[in-house]
């Protein structure tokens, strides 16, 4: 059972963060805002423990939309998420969709030829694209 002073911790962090997010979506622009509407966040360290925050996006589209913004979202961590190392845009599918698509690509693998380049993809997993954060001094003024 966790200590009453962790549970206020875990408390206050989360708050923290929240308050953070918020902060975030509300500095960019609106079409920006309206991209994440629908994602979630989060942070967690790498295996060499940089702090890395994640953006995850309901779809592909949606993630692909966000990566074209990269520099403006960037920016925004910089400012405002001192010692973050990196940015992840991530795609977590629904689990309907997962369902759906993988019952669709059983049956797209027996009527169509693989290099059929209409056929489109979507994972079963989650998958991110990681950009760094130049954390030099230039950067921080």
């Amino acid at each position: 059972m966790l200590s009453r002073r962790t549970f206020d911790d875990h408390s206050l962090s989360e708050s923290f963060y929240q308050a953070l997010i918020n902060r975030f979506y509300e500095t960019l622009s609106l079409s920006t805002q309206s991209l994440l509407g629908e994602c979630s966040f989060g942070f967690a360290p790498d295996s060499l423990g940089v702090k890395t925050f994640f953006i995850i996006a309901p779809s592909i589209l949606d993630a692909d939309r966000l990566a074209q913004n990269i520099d403006s979202l960037k920016n925004r961590v910089i400012s405002l998420m001192p010692g973050v190392g990196k940015l992840a845009i991530c795609v977590n599918p629904l689990k309907e969709q997962v369902e759906n698509n993988y019952q669709n690509q059983k049956e797209l693998e027996t009527s169509r030829n693989c290099a059929d380049e209409t056929q489109e993809f979507m994972p079963r997993y989650m998958m991110c694209k990681i950009f760094p954060i130049d954390l030099s001094e230039e950067n921080l003024d």
